[in-house]
């Protein structure tokens, strides 16, 4: 996400002196950005996570993304470039849909895995609303326009598909190699 997030930042800034759109992006995004570093290095905080259920740091890093996920990068990046910048905040709406605490303790609780494992969603679940708040704020004082409107749009919708295509697979795979079927195998629904 933070890497995204610069990428706009760094093209609301080019864009900025003609854009007021773009202007405001950017103030947003140099507040916000520095709330989402969470650990010294984009990711850092997850792979924590990750490790305290036992995973070895440096194979977390070392696996690579799913199809999905570099098709949410490509697009974002891709906007950003060649449309506008503002096609972040349809990206960055999904922060404001996170678990809240309740969920997240009924998750450990059942899981029985470790707390700290969890340690992104009880952030995020603390700091989300907030995240949102400022969010829907920065999109009702843009000046936006129909186009921007409908890249944000955009933006959102994929983001939605992509992640949800991810999270499917990773959920299929997970429950495929529980049962005995190998990853990718035809599942009965």
């Amino acid at each position: 996400m933070v890497p995204l997030m610069e990428a706009a930042l760094e093209r609301a800034r080019q864009l900025s002196p003609a854009d007021p759109v773009a202007a405001g992006l950017a103030a947003y995004l140099e507040h916000h950005i520095p709330e989402e570093m969470h650990h010294e290095e984009p990711g850092g905080a997850v792979v924590d996570d990750l490790a305290a259920l036992g995973l070895d740091p440096a194979e977390v890093r070392g696996l690579p993304t799913t199809p999905q996920i570099d098709a949410l990068v490509a697009a974002e990046l891709a906007w950003i470039r060649d449309d506008h910048p503002v096609a972040i905040l349809g990206f960055l709406e999904l922060e404001a849909y996170q678990a809240d605490r309740a969920t997240i303790e009924r998750l450990i609780e059942s899981t029985g895995l470790p707390r700290a494992a969890f340690g992104q969603l009880l952030l995020h679940a603390r700091l989300e609303p907030v995240h949102a708040r400022e969010l829907h704020r920065v999109l009702d004082e843009l000046p936006l326009e129909d186009w921007h409107e409908r890249l944000i749009a955009s933006s959102a919708l994929q983001s939605l598909v992509l992640l949800t295509g991810a999270f499917v697979d990773a959920l299929e795979g997970t429950t495929s190699r529980a049962v005995g079927r190998p990853a990718g195998a035809a599942t009965s629904r």
